[in-house]
Parts: C-alpha cells; sequence; structure tokens
C-alpha cells in the first residue's frame, strides 16, 4: 500500500505540473492585458495626487518681489541691443553681452569651446556672470541660463534680457544667501554642457572636444531655471519642461514651486511643455488629455534627449527645469508681457535662494498627468514588472513542454494491474548550444554596428546612412548563415532519428519472437532507454529569448521606466506569439513584422511619420549620443538589436 500511495502522489504531482505548463501562456496573455489596462488607468484623477510643496523652507512666492516698472523698461532696452547682436559672430555678441553684465557691476567673462562629432564641427563662445551675495560665503549658488538658440529654433531675445535685467534688479538686494550665476551659451545644448564640464573640472583639451577654464566661478550649483523665451512679443501660457538626460527627473519640488508662484504673485496660465488644452467638464476629454501628456513624458524619457538645457544640469545632481513662452495667437488667456516674466522669475530664485540644504523631500521618479497632478513610482512601476513576469512564464512553460513530461512508464507490475508512473527526469535532451552560439552572435553582431556608426575611418564618401547599410548587410549575412546552419543540423538529426526508428523495430521484432515473457523491469528499462529526438531549436531559442527580455526590461525600468514600458511594448507580443510555422508563408511574414520593428525599421517609420529624411534621424541619434551621451544608440545596438535578430533567426527556423 505504501508503493501505490507513493505512486498515486508522483501520478498527482505530473497532473499538477501538466496543469501548470499548459495554462502558463494564457496565464502570461492575461497578465499582459493587466499591465496594459493597469499602464492605460494611470492618467485617471482616482489614481493620481495632486501636487504639493513638501519642502517647507521654500516658502514659494512668499516674499514680496522688487521688479518693478522701471526694471521691465530695462528688460526692454536690453531686448533692442540683444537683437541688434543676434546676427552677429559668435565672439563679437559674447564680448558684447560680457560688457553689458560688467556694466551692471557683475564679474563677467567668456568661455570659448569646440566641439568635433563623426557628422560635424562645432565651435562657439559662451557668456557668464556672477552675482556675489553679500550674505553669502561663496559655497552655494544657483543658475539661471538661456541659449542663444530657443527650441523653435529661433533666437532666445526675450530670454538673454531677462537674464540682463534680473542681474541689475538683484544687484540693489542684499537679502540673498546664494550667489546667483547667470549664463548665455552658445548653439543648442553643446554650449551649455561645455560650460558645465569646466564648471565642475572636467574640461577637455583635445582633437575631439575643447573646453576652455573658466576664468570666474561660485560653490555648488543647488538649483537652476534656463528660460526660453523667443521672440520679443507676449505670451499666451508659461511651459514646464523637465525631462532630462536619460530620462533623469528634477525633484518634482522644482515644479511645485513654479505652480505655487504661478496661482498667487504672478499668475499666468500654466501647461505641460507646448501642449495647451482647453478646459472642459467631459470626463473622457479630461482622461484622453491626460493621457496624451503622461505619453508625451514618457515618450520624451525614452528616447533620452533632454526636452531643454535643463536637462545637462540633472546630469551632475542639479535639479533644474525650462520655462518656456508660448505664443499661440487666438488662444482664449490672458497675454503677459516681460513684467509678468520678471516678477516670476524673481519670485521663483526668491524662494530657492530660501534652501537650506539640496532638494530632497519630494519625489524624483514620478508621472505628471497634469502640471498640478502626479503619480508616484509606487504605482507606475508594478505594470511593467508584471510584464517582466509575463515573460518568464512563458520561458517556464517552452522549457517545462520541451521534456517529455506527458509520457507515462508502465514501470511497475503488482499482480495483474500495470500502474503507469511518470519518470523523475526527462529524457529528451535540451541542447542550448545553437540558442547560445546565436545570441552570442547577434550581440557580437550588435557590437560591430555600434563601433561601425560612431568610428570615423576617414573613407572617401563615408556617411552615417552608408555606415548603417554596411551593418544591415552584416546582420543579414547572421541571420542567413544561422537559419541555413540550422536546417542542415535538423536534417541529419531527422535521418539520424529515422535510422534509429528502424533499428528499435528491428530489435523489437526480434525480441518479440525470441521471449514473449518479458517481466516489468525489463520492459521498465527497454522503455527508459529510448533516445528521444532533442527538443527543437527554436524553443531552446525562443526561451532565452523571453528570459533575457524579462530580464532587460525589469532591469532597465529601474534606470528609465519610460524606456523599459516601450521596449516592453515593442516586443512583447511578438516575442510570446510568434513561432516558426510549416508554412513558410506565415513564418516569412512574421520575420517581416520583427524586422519592422527593428532599429532600422523605427527609424523608417520616425522618418515618415515626422516627414524627415532617415540619414537626418541617424545624424540625429548619432550626435545626441556623441554630444551628451544619451543611451537611446547603446540600447538599440547592445539590447534591442541583438534581441530583434535572435528573434527573427527564430521564426525561421525549422519547427520540429
Amino acid at each position: 500500500m505504501g508503493l501505490l500511495s507513493r505512486l498515486s502522489k508522483a501520478q498527482r504531482q505530473q497532473i499538477f505540473g501538466r496543469f501548470v505548463l499548459s495554462w502558463m501562456p494564457t496565464l502570461s496573455y492575461i497578465m499582459v492585458a493587466v499591465s496594459f489596462f493597469w499602464l492605460l488607468a494611470l492618467p485617471h484623477q482616482d489614481y493620481s495626487k495632486r501636487t504639493y510643496v513638501s519642502e517647507n523652507a521654500l516658502l514659494p512666492g512668499a516674499a514680496n518681489v522688487q521688479f518693478s516698472w522701471d526694471d521691465n523698461l530695462a528688460a526692454e532696452a536690453y531686448r533692442d541691443i540683444v537683437q541688434r547682436i543676434a546676427y552677429s559672430p559668435s565672439i563679437e555678441r559674447a564680448q558684447a553681452l560680457e560688457r553689458e553684465f560688467a556694466a551692471i557691476g557683475l564679474k563677467s567673462a567668456t568661455q570659448n569651446y569646440t566641439l568635433n562629432t563623426s557628422t560635424e564641427s562645432l565651435h562657439g563662445v559662451n557668456t557668464y556672470a556672477v552675482f556675489y551675495a553679500p550674505r553669502s560665503d561663496g559655497t552655494e549658488a544657483l543658475v539661471l541660463s538661456a541659449s542663444w538658440l530657443s527650441k523653435d529654433k529661433t533666437f532666445n531675445i526675450n530670454a538673454i534680457s531677462m537674464l540682463l535685467a534680473l542681474g541689475k534688479t538683484f544687484k540693489r538686494g542684499s537679502h540673498f544667501s546664494k550667489d546667483i550665476i547667470f549664463v548665455v551659451s552658445d548653439g543648442e545644448a553643446e554650449g551649455l554642457q561645455a560650460w558645465l564640464k569646466a564648471y565642475h573640472g572636467n574640461e577637455e583639451h583635445t582633437h575631439e572636444r575643447s573646453e576652455e577654464t573658466l576664468k570666474v566661478r561660485s560653490g555648488a550649483i543647488q538649483a537652476a531655471l534656463n528660460l526660453d523665451f523667443p521672440g520679443t512679443g507676449d505670451y499666451n501660457a508659461l511651459g514646464i519642461f523637465f525631462e532630462g538626460v536619460n530620462g533623469q527627473l528634477p525633484n518634482l519640488d522644482m515644479i511645485n514651486t513654479i505652480n505655487q508662484i504661478t496661482m498667487g504673485i504672478a499668475p499666468v496660465e500654466l501647461t505641460l511643455h507646448d501642449e495647451l488644452v482647453p478646459y472642459t467638464d467631459n470626463m473622457t476629454k479630461n482622461y484622453l488629455n491626460s493621457l496624451r501628456r503622461m505619453l508625451y513624458q514618457m515618450k520624451y524619457q525614452a528616447v533620452g534627449t533632454p526636452t531643454g538645457n535643463h536637462g545637462l544640469y540633472l546630469k551632475y545632481k542639479i535639479d533644474a527645469i525650462t520655462l518656456y513662452g508660448i505664443d499661440r495667437p487666438g488662444w482664449n488667456s490672458h497675454r503677459f508681457n516681460l513684467f509678468r516674466v520678471g516678477a516670476l522669475l524673481e519670485a521663483a530664485v526668491r524662494s530657492l535662494n530660501n534652501l537650506l540644504e539640496h532638494l530632497h523631500q519630494s519625489f524624483f521618479f514620478y508621472l505628471l498627468s497634469d502640471v498640478r497632478r502626479y503619480t508616484s513610482i509606487g504605482l507606475y512601476m508594478p505594470p511593467v514588472i508584471i510584464l517582466g513576469v509575463s515573460f518568464i512564464f512563458q520561458a517556464l512553460s517552452l522549457w517545462g513542454l520541451s521534456g517529455d513530461l506527458p509520457i507515462e512508464l508502465e514501470s511497475i507490475a503488482e499482480g495483474r494491474k500495470d500502474i503507469p508512473v511518470a519518470l523523475p527526469y526527462s529524457r529528451r535532451s535540451r541542447n542550448f548550444k545553437v540558442a547560445s552560439t546565436t545570441m552570442s552572435m547577434a550581440i557580437v553582431t550588435g557590437a560591430v554596428t555600434f563601433h561601425l556608426l560612431t568610428t570615423e575611418f576617414g573613407l572617401m564618401g563615408e556617411t552615417p546612412m552608408l555606415k548603417l547599410v554596411a551593418s544591415v548587410g552584416v546582420c543579414s549575412m547572421l541571420v542567413l548563415s544561422a537559419v541555413s546552419a540550422a536546417h542542415v543540423r535538423n536534417q541529419i538529426i531527422r535521418s539520424a532519428s529515422t535510422v534509429q526508428k528502424a533499428r528499435a523495430a528491428a530489435e523489437k521484432k526480434g525480441n518479440s519472437s525470441s521471449s514473449s515473457n518479458s517481466n516489468s523491469s525489463d520492459k521498465s528499462h527497454s522503455v527508459a532507454d529510448q533516445e528521444l529526438t532533442p527538443a527543437a531549436d527554436w524553443i531552446m531559442l525562443k526561451t532565452l529569448i523571453l528570459a533575457l527580455s524579462a530580464l532587460i526590461v525589469t532591469t532597465l525600468s529601474a534606470l528609465n521606466f519610460s524606456l523599459a514600458v516601450s521596449m516592453g511594448i515593442l516586443i512583447v507580443l511578438p516575442y510570446m506569439a510568434f513561432r516558426p510555422s510549416r508554412w513558410t508563408i506565415v513564418s516569412i511574414a512574421e520575420a517581416l513584422i520583427l524586422l519592422v520593428l527593428s532599429p532600422p525599421g523605427l527609424m523608417m517609420v520616425a522618418s515618415w511619420w515626422y516627414s524627415k529624411d532617415p540619414s537626418e534621424v541617424l545624424s540625429w541619434v548619432l550626435r545626441e549620443y556623441e554630444i551628451l551621451g544619451t543611451w537611446l544608440l547603446p540600447t538599440a545596438c547592445f539590447i534591442y538589436w541583438p534581441l530583434n535578430l535572435a528573434a527573427v533567426i527564430m521564426v525561421l527556423l525549422p519547427v520540429s
């Protein structure tokens, strides 16, 4: 009876194992649906909270501002000067601004920089000045910065004029406890990056990069405001850009401070980015507007490019945001001029001046569905973890079903009854050599692609697009060679299996004629010793792809949540549902879909969507990596493309 109870327990375990393995794929798809619906529910007001200032020392908008109409007239006068020198060479306009800052009474200087990338050579001259606060010991500072070029590729006239006017206003004040640095950077992002590197002592003097050492300095930078007020007119609304390099975010209190000031001392319409959405009582429209704002933030974070020069400060642990003046003719809101901008900026600087320590109370990880509503990391992180677990469940299901668990052996006879028992191990071999070799070669191919795109070989007619074409050729050779080798190996295994079956049939016929009565132990050994066909290579490769996808998505979510979600959405259904088919046309269709989802395919889709030439999109990706160090290119070459190549190979492998 003890033997029978143990056997029935083994049967129950086998039945449970079959049930789990058969339901794991369905459960994984349910988890994908839960993850997607969870993400879509985040913008709803029931799953977000109203923003609030966590750092009590900020006291936003509590101080009376000193920016007067006389300062507004000074700003307008500076605007005429800036407008007059805007089209001058970089060195001339930098020296002109240096003289204006010096006339105010600030210590000012200029900085030359040079940056040579694989696509262009950049040179410019920055201007900077320091207001040494009378109550400061020179250990802490705040930064007000503006670039000559605005986000809309026009001159940033009003922003630079406000820097000069605020410098004149702050010079009269005696209540500042932190120094204030004014920076006017040349170019787009490269100018401010050169200044920040030199300020922190990281300047370089090589052929590729050269930053002049700064002549005027202050203390550690606690926070920064980057100004982007293009043109010379008035504005309808104030936009906040806050995404940094590779998805970094400033402390939420930076945004909350501006929010409090715009509701009190400097009333203006405030919005996220440059999206103006009319007010509505319709719950559905409000949800869709919130969803669109959240998706915009996730798009900017996933790409990794900062939405303004403020993103460069975040690389140095300096909380910063960009304030953008939105001029939208016909928009139904009260327009505001430089006077309101000056009051807002002075109130913001006065609030940051109150800080006793670095911003740390509020959130550093959040999603904004509105300028006054946020979702914390504790609520938006579970969906991407669930997405990663769904990959693991699929991989475990494939691993279990690749064995011979459904096979039962009549191994023990008791009386006249034969009791079916499952073996505690799998007799089917699982060969990981093909899967590991394919994945290793795909990673090497991605590394070669990265090296080709980022290295200047000095060949005639060398362009980034030509290098990408060469990379696609290398990837195609990998796919063809791997698929061809797999089909040859499959034919060899199939031939060997046919010979083995014929031999086993002959032996069985001979054994039955020689001895018709054999005991159950011999039967057990004869069945257990059978050699089963090894598990299919595509099963092993897909198992490895799913396991690596789960590892990458969950790990990347802690570094850049939006990039992890974007990658998970792109690969979740193709990687989980696609598999080789006996119908060649189906396998080819799956491979074509995966090729569209490959980095070159996505680049072509992006160029079509934004009406850009593909070479422009590729040059932009290279430029962002070489200048700002964004993760988009390395992630595509070392992580995403190898997985995509392995998936293409997987769907083209033989079925058995």
